[in-house]
């Protein structure tokens, strides 16, 4: 088949989209990726084909504290973004798909039924995090509202409530969307953030049961399988001295998009490293402001493969976004977590409740704090126990090959 994978979003959006693509290529299909144009060369490493794909998530400080605001950051990004974009996203879309034989699409290709339908080709849409789920039965903590999550013991009528709502409130984001099929001469049909990007013919649940077990009122047809590892191999020799050269350290980073309007998180983590007597590497990001003068016992980098880092370290101390817990869980590590937008913190929450995490609010980032979360998950051999044994139940190559036998069971019959 020539399946095309297409992503909008972070680099945590775009690497399981490539895992996926990858292990696609492995079994002998042609496989195309749809990412922003600013990830050419991540796509190319990867040794796919490439097509761009509006819009691209801005990188400007201002605008990525605008859209990851916690209870505001989902409106904003839907309505003033993606929304806006709609019509650029679904023309890209309809490009990359000419002449595939499958579209699969991760979260915000709203209109993947339209361009999969214009092809004739059947879609798949991918789900990383439970969050997007949206069950009742299941509730997740919903970041403009984690208030609600507190009341999840009253059964799922509250959530069901809390949705319709929130349907209600989307229909009035999505009007760039609803237009576009106007345009087209179809009718304003299923919510776009609720029912209608779940594809009937299934959908993709990449992340394991320990971590959220199967609802009810999930989609018909899900495939739940596991979460979706990218690995991009290599590391980076001055990570490799440091790390042979002293005891395990704490691992801090905000990911990709985070550290970059966070500016005294990096200064903190090294005081907190310092505070506790341990060795720190703090992967920084492109943008983020980056403390100097740091002692021996402290290593900043812009950028390294978590995995090759994790397997070497103690601790990692991240914002919850999904890829990251994942990494965390694989590598058996404990985590401190400071959720910031969209599904981290929930993310968070069944860290936590899973007995490996603890929870720091964002508001509460200090050296102090940091160092106190720390000690507390170090000095309590339970977390550390639990992290290795839920390592052991995580398939890497088994959650690929769930996924991709469900891409080929839709292969065209000849």
């Amino acid at each position: 088949m020539r399946i095309v994978f297409a992503s909008i979003g972070s680099l945590g959006d775009l690497h399981p989209m490539l895992a996926l693509g990858r292990a696609a290529a492995r079994r002998g299909h042609d496989v195309v990726v749809a990412a922003a144009p600013g990830y050419v060369e991540n796509v190319a490493r990867a040794g796919l084909e490439f097509q761009p794909l509006r819009p691209a998530i801005p990188e400007d400080a201002e605008s990525l504290a605008y859209y990851f605001d916690m209870k505001r950051g989902p409106r904003r990004l839907l309505r003033d973004m993606i929304f806006q974009d709609v019509a650029a996203t679904h023309e890209d879309l309809c490009r990359a798909t000419c002449g595939a034989d499958l579209l699969v699409v991760g979260e915000l290709l709203y209109t993947a039924s339209i361009a999969a339908a214009g092809e004739g080709i059947p879609w798949l849409n991918v789900v990383l995090a439970p969050t997007s789920m949206l069950s009742a039965t299941d509730p997740c903590v919903l970041a403009p509202a984690p208030w609600l999550h507190k009341f999840r013991h009253m059964g799922p009528w509250l959530h069901r409530l809390a949705y319709f709502f929130g349907k209600i409130e989307g229909r009035m984001w999505a009007g760039g969307y609803y237009r576009l099929r106007q345009s087209l001469g179809l009718p304003a049909g299923a919510n776009p953030i609720f029912e209608a990007k779940h594809s009937p013919l299934g959908t993709l649940a990449m992340f394991p049961e320990f971590f959220a077990a199967k609802q009810p009122d999930w989609p018909v047809g899900t495939v739940q399988a596991g979460f979706p590892f990218y690995d991009q191999g290599g590391e980076l020799e001055v990570v490799k001295e440091f790390l042979k050269n002293g005891s395990p350290p704490i691992v801090f980073t905000l990911g990709s998009i985070v550290a970059h309007f966070e500016p005294s998180f990096y200064r903190a983590a090294a005081e907190a490293a310092l505070i506790l007597g341990r060795r720190a590497i703090l992967l920084t990001g492109r943008n983020a402001s980056v403390p100097e003068n740091l002692p021996d016992s402290v290593l900043a980098v812009g950028y390294a493969p978590l995995h090759s880092v994790l397997t070497h370290a103690v601790a990692i101390v991240h914002a919850g976004g999904i890829g990251t817990c994942a990494e965390a869980l694989k590598a058996g590590l404990p985590s401190v977590v400071i959720p910031y937008a969209f599904d981290q913190p929930d993310n968070a929450a069944r860290l936590a409740g899973l007995g490996v995490a603890e929870i720091l609010p964002r508001g509460s980032i200090s050296a102090r704090q940091l160092a106190a979360k720390l000690d507390k998950l170090l000095k309590t051999p339970a977390a550390t126990i639990s992290a290795g044994r839920l390592a052991t139940l995580i398939g890497p190559q088994e959650a690929l090959d769930q996924a991709l036998d469900k891409m080929e069971s839709l292969a065209p019959r000849v």
